[in-house]
């Protein structure tokens, strides 16, 4: 199946949508019957990887990157967060949002510590690395929700 080579109709007059979507350029998008079903389990669970490895400050895994900090200098008034806009080196400060080593210790050994009944969620234990106080890639979808969803608002 090729995609059309003339304009749809209205395109840019009639209405405002102006920009294709870049799932148009995967080669098997065009096959699908519908377009636009995106998995709500696996785009959660990259939601939850970007921001509790940002919180827990996981080395390698952050999203809080010199980039970012100077966005938000420029867009936010958070005077604890801004960075010098001239500033190459991507040297920054701690996060006041990111976790302390010993309060890292203290949520994955509750993570550890952890049971459920079988079938229910994964043995997080499993997914947990003390010796260097991260979490591995083994943490599924499932896992993902269940921390996001009932053990989150647990621990806050």
């Amino acid at each position: 199946m090729q995609e059309p080579k003339k304009e749809p109709y209205g395109y840019c007059h009639a209405h405002k949508w102006t920009k294709r979507s870049i799932f148009w350029k995967l080669p098997y998008w065009k096959e699908f019957l519908i377009h636009h079903n995106l998995d709500v389990m696996h785009t959660e669970k990259n939601i939850f990887d970007n921001i509790f490895n940002t919180v827990m400050d996981f080395k390698g895994k952050i999203k809080d990157g010199l980039a970012s900090r100077k966005d938000m200098t420029m867009l936010c008034d958070g005077p604890e967060l801004s960075v010098d806009l001239e500033q190459t080196k991507n040297e920054i400060p701690k996060a006041v949002y990111q976790v302390t080593k010993a309060q890292k210790e203290s949520i994955l050994e509750w993570f550890v510590s952890l049971k459920f009944p079988d079938g229910y969620c994964s043995n997080l234990s499993r997914c947990v690395d003390m010796n260097k106080l991260t979490t591995t890639s083994s943490m599924k979808t499932h896992d993902a929700h269940v921390i996001m969803q009932i053990l989150l608002p647990i621990a806050l």
